[in-house]
C-alpha cells in the first residue's frame, strides 16, 4: 500500500497500531501494539525492491506458552519485475519473497519461507487481480515448552522442506476514500498441504490528515498442518499432535505514513 517509489528514490514508510493475537481453539485473546518500518525502491532496470520489519509488544494473560517472552517480530522482503506484458493492464510477473516470524503466542518459534514465483496480474486505477505459483524452501519451528508436556523431544520441533506455493489475490476500491484487498494462499510439500493462509485488508486513504497516508484494518487468518511434527502415527488413538491448536487469527488496526 502506499506510493511506489521512484526510480533510485526510497519511498521509507511507518505504520503504527494496535493488535489482536486470537487463539480460537484455547479461546486466547493477545492484546498489543506494535510499528512496522517498511521501504520501495524501484531500480532503474524496473525491479521493484520492498522491506518490511514489525516488532510487537504483547499483554500476554493467558500465556499459552508459559514461558513466553511478550515481543514477537515479522519481516517480508521482495523483488519483482514484468516478464511480460500483454496490455497496459494485463502481464506476466516474476518475484523473489522472503517472509518470516519469530516468537508469536500461538507458538510459533521460528518461521522462514522462500519462495520465487511466476504471477499472472491484471490492473486498474480501481481494480485488481491476480493468481501466482512458486517453488522454494518451507522452515517451520515450534517453541519448546507446550510441546515437551505432549512427549515430543527437541529432534521433533522442526518441519524443513522443499514446497510449492499457490495465491491469489484482489483489491478494488469501494469508493473514493476505501480499498478492500482480499488474498488467500496455500503452501504444500507435494504430498501434503502445510500452511493456509487467508487475509483481508481494508483501508482508507488519509491524505486529508497526513499526505499520502493510510489507515487500515487487516485480519490474518492462518492455519498449520501439524502431521509432519508427529512423534507416532497419527492414526494411533493416543496420537497428540505436538501443540493443542493449529490455528490463529491476527486481527490488526494500524495507522500508515510516509516517513
Amino acid at each position: 500500500m502506499g506510493a511506489t517509489a521512484s526510480a533510485n528514490e526510497i519511498d521509507w514508510r511507518l505504520a503504527i497500531g494496535a493488535h489482536d493475537y486470537y487463539v480460537d481453539e484455547a479461546d486466547s485473546h493477545t492484546f498489543g501494539a506494535g510499528v512496522q518500518i517498511g521501504l520501495e525502491y524501484m531500480t532503474q532496470s524496473d525491479i521493484l525492491l520492498t522491506g518490511d520489519i514489525n516488532i510487537y509488544i504483547d499483554h500476554d494473560v493467558d500465556e499459552l506458552d508459559p514461558d513466553h517472552i511478550p515481543i514477537w517480530f515479522s519481516s517480508a522482503y521482495g523483488a519483482s519485475g514484468e516478464l511480460f506484458s500483454f496490455s497496459d493492464t494485463s502481464s506476466i510477473n516474476w518475484e523473489v519473497v522472503l517472509e518470516g516470524k519469530r516468537n508469536t503466542v500461538s507458538s510459533v518459534e521460528k518461521q522462514a519461507k522462500v519462495f520465487p514465483a511466476v504471477a499472472y496480474q491484471y490492473q486498474t486505477d480501481t481494480f485488481s487481480a491476480g493468481v501466482k505459483v512458486g517453488g522454494g524452501y518451507y522452515f517451520l519451528e515450534i517453541d519448546d515448552d507446550v510441546p515437551r508436556t505432549r512427549g515430543y523431544d527437541r529432534e521433533d520441533f522442526q518441519n524443513k522442506t522443499g514446497a510449492y506455493t499457490i495465491a491469489a489475490d484482489t483489491h478494488f476500491a469501494l469508493g473514493k476514500s476505501f480499498e478492500l484487498a482480499l488474498s488467500a494462499q496455500q503452501w504444500n510439500d507435494g504430498s501434503d498441504w502445510l500452511e493456509n493462509e487467508l487475509q483481508a485488508e481494508l483501508s482508507y486513504d488519509a491524505n486529508a490528515w497526513v499526505k499520502d497516508s493510510l489507515l487500515v484494518m487487516s485480519v490474518k487468518y492462518t492455519e498449520y498442518n501439524l502431521d509432519p511434527y508427529a512423534n507416532t502415527s497419527v492414526d494411533d488413538p493416543d496420537y497428540l499432535p505436538i501443540l493443542p491448536w493449529n490455528k490463529d487469527t491476527f486481527v490488526r488496526v494500524y495507522f500508515d505514513m510516509p516517513w
